[in-house]
């Protein structure tokens, strides 16, 4: 995941899809997709109830995995294919001093949310999307791009509770269908060839001597103990000792109280994710405070405590065991990404990928609601484990 201070005030960028512009969107996503992330070759599968729903004129919400910075590109092209539009939910970052950027985007469909904070105009934006007919609207409920196709992150349930609230006031006769989204990508296999040299920058770029007669996972895994070793150093005084997985957790929730302890913490945030967020809110509210804003020193140490939020969330999004448990082709080009990402701050994409886009069975929300399987006001949590267990299953079998 790529690092960034949230201290700028958050101004929502509101969808302003645009049909003249979007001919020329569709191509120039076309040609980022293979230029940029080399996605050459794309699967489709299930696109027809998707689109049978949309002829239909039912509320659809497309709710898929996240786990590349492509993800939105190829989802583009799959409805260009299918033959209809989306509009994408999408975090503020890429708005953000990004003018030109930001005014594509919201020609395109897609409008801001602030994933740290209760986003009011977001949610309006997405409900009011799904009350009319012929557009899905896109929400990743893991929220994070973590590079690994094959495991699901726990889910957010922001897009399960906006969809609820849409499913009490479609007029008779719509449905409110919630359809999980698989996406995986497979490599060439000649990117292999190029795993010893990118080994060898990451190596450099922690002041390590290259191994190039190394095997390339024993060179990953060896790579990422060593970046934990200097992150233990760095906040906690000290490297520590045994198996990595306890050794992350620690660093998490270690790194998570100290910044709780002065910042205070939310009872209902319980996992790594949500105590991060509420963490990110609280330090953002007192940066941009107008009151009493901060002076130079307790900026620089609120914007030291953001850091502390982000380390802790990147020991927890990496799953122990991803590699090693299976170490196929594609987990290995994903781990390599990741590393990548953490050291450099980008993704390298040096052969051609095929990317397969799965859409699962619809969860009818409406008819859940109908049947009292489901609470209208408290049900988010239950649909969102519904969610999670089909696109859990899709993730694992496309």
């Amino acid at each position: 995941m790529r690092q960034y201070r949230t201290d700028l005030p958050y101004r929502f960028h509101p969808p302003m899809a645009a049909r003249w512009f979007r001919p020329f969107g569709l191509w120039l996503n076309r040609r980022f997709l293979r230029r940029g992330y080399r996605v050459e070759r794309l699967e489709m599968e299930g696109w027809g109830r998707v689109r049978e729903a949309v002829e239909a004129g039912d509320a659809v919400l497309l709710a898929p995995n996240h786990a590349d910075h492509a993800d939105p590109h190829v989802l583009c092209d799959v409805a260009r294919q299918a033959g209809f539009n989306l509009c994408f939910m999408a975090a503020r970052e890429l708005f953000d001093n990004k003018w030109l950027q930001a005014r594509a985007l919201q020609r395109m469909g897609v409008f801001s949310v602030d994933r740290d904070g209760p986003d009011v105009a977001a949610i309006r934006a997405a409900i009011g999307i799904l009350k009319k007919d012929g557009c899905p609207l896109v929400i990743f409920p893991e929220g994070e791009i973590y590079h690994h196709h094959e495991r699901l992150d726990p889910l957010h349930d922001g897009a399960a509770s906006i969809l609820l609230r849409v499913a009490r006031k479609l007029a008779e006769g719509r449905r409110a269908m919630l359809i999980p989204v698989a996406l995986r990508y497979r490599h060439d296999p000649s990117v292999s060839e190029s795993f010893s040299g990118r080994i060898s920058v990451l190596e450099d770029r922690i002041g390590w001597t290259p191994r190039p007669r190394m095997e390339s996972d024993q060179r990953m895994i060896r790579l990422g103990a060593g970046v934990l070793a200097l992150k233990e150093i760095e906040y906690l005084g000290h490297p520590g000792e045994g198996d990595m997985a306890p050794r992350l957790h620690c660093l998490a929730d270690t790194l998570l109280n100290q910044v709780e302890e002065k910042h205070g913490r939310d009872p209902h945030a319980v996992a790594t994710p949500e105590r991060v967020r509420a963490a990110r809110y609280r330090i953002r509210r007192r940066l941009l405070s107008a009151n009493h804003p901060p002076d130079m020193a307790e900026r620089a140490e609120l914007l030291e405590d953001l850091d502390r939020a982000f380390v802790a969330l990147q020991a927890h999004s990496y799953p122990v065991g991803y590699l090693l448990e299976k170490p196929t082709l594609d987990r290995r080009a994903e781990t390599l990404m990741r590393l990548e990402e953490d050291l450099l701050g980008r993704c390298s994409y040096p052969t051609p990928r095929t990317a397969r886009a799965v859409a699962g069975e619809p969860i009818d929300v409406a008819r859940l609601l109908a049947s009292g399987e489901i609470d209208a006001k408290s049900g988010a949590g239950e649909l969102t484990k519904r969610l999670e267990q089909r696109l859990s299953d899709l993730v694992e079998n496309s």
